[in-house]
């Protein structure tokens, strides 16, 4: 993980942690399918096995792919994206695989 992919998911974990973030319904379609819940998230953005620059998404904002363990074990990568709203920064959680 380089410099920009430790402050991205800084970021990412400050807004988790302050309930600035924003989970789209594909997102939680997708954790239905795999009868994921939030603690295998959670798993994964406390200790990543990698973190990778997805580039920019359509609208233009930074997208990240944070990758590791949930919490029962299973390999997961997130894909989300850093964005501003009235608060400050909000992460938007895209989908999951």
């Amino acid at each position: 993980m380089d410099a920009k992919g430790r402050r991205a998911l800084g970021t990412i974990r400050r807004c988790v942690e302050g309930g600035q973030y924003r989970l789209l319904v594909h997102f939680i379609q997708r954790m239905d399918e795999r009868g994921l819940f939030w603690p295998d998230v959670a798993a994964v953005l406390d200790d990543p096995s990698d973190i990778r620059d997805g580039g920019p998404e359509q609208w233009g904002r930074p997208k990240w792919i944070v990758a590791g363990q949930s919490a029962a074990g299973d390999h997961l990568e997130l894909v989300c994206v850093l964005d501003k709203d009235e608060r400050g920064n909000i992460v938007v959680f895209i989908t999951l695989y």
